[in-house]
């Protein structure tokens, strides 16, 4: 099932480095499902779910709940994002809050940070597609478990 998972990260990775306007929304994606990849096959390791950096791991209610809700998240969101009949959700129910607020833009990171680990890509072009700061980027990137790379 991770696999499938690794798929659909790596597609909304592309997709935000590559489309257009809705970058961030396809990084809080990857961001999300990259969280319940990583809660399945470890300890919760990878990237930082907290903006605090005074705290290193994560608490037990920090952590994302089950695999299924990132398939079913991956699910979806992927047949939200893709459509453009004008009778759906609206479209800003989809897309993250404005620069460093809410959790929502720390899904964002998490996409970011997830997309600087999987391709051979620039951190800073990676920092101006998800409007994630460079020194923020920075800072998730180092705190990356050793090991949890795809």
């Amino acid at each position: 099932m991770t696999d499938a998972l690794d798929a659909v990260i790596d597609g909304a990775i592309e997709r935000a480095l590559l489309g257009g306007d809705d970058a961030r929304r396809y990084f809080a994606l990857a961001g999300a499902l990259d969280r319940g990849r990583s809660a399945a096959r470890s300890d919760a390791v990878g990237p930082p779910e907290h903006d605090d950096p005074d705290r290193e791991r994560p608490t037990e209610r920090d952590r994302p709940t089950h695999v299924l809700g990132a398939a079913l998240l991956s699910t979806v969101a992927v047949d939200a994002l893709g459509s453009v009949r004008t009778t759906d959700i609206d479209p800003g129910a989809w897309s993250p809050g404005g620069r460093d607020v809410g959790a929502r833009t720390e899904l964002v990171a998490v996409g970011a940070v997830a997309a600087c680990r999987r391709f051979d890509v620039e951190p800073e072009t990676v920092a101006a597609r998800s409007g994630v700061s460079p020194e923020r980027l920075a800072r998730y990137r180092e705190n990356v478990t050793p090991g949890s790379e795809k």
